[in-house]
């Protein structure tokens, strides 16, 4: 009784399987972008809009002022191996 040898793929299943990824990520692109504008209608809706952006400053600078390396925490710790 001979056992199935797995066969490597083709180039062309290589090629279909890539155009497919392709696909998959420009559909989840657009859903992203879809998100976001619906998520941006909604901030303009509630009148919420300049207060989030302030919010979200105030993080991304908080955020890159306590960063390894920073001006604030210039200890830079290496995980060992």
């Amino acid at each position: 009784m001979r056992h199935k040898r797995n066969r490597k793929p083709t180039n062309k299943e290589f090629q279909k399987a890539i155009q497919e990824l392709r696909y998959q990520l420009m559909a989840t692109q657009s859903q992203l972008h879809s998100l976001t504008e619906i998520f941006s209608d909604f901030l303009d809706y509630t009148h919420k809009k300049a207060k989030f952006m302030e919010y979200l400053e105030a993080k991304v600078e908080k955020k890159i002022k306590d960063a390894p390396g920073s001006v604030n925490n210039p200890e830079v710790k290496q995980e060992p191996l």
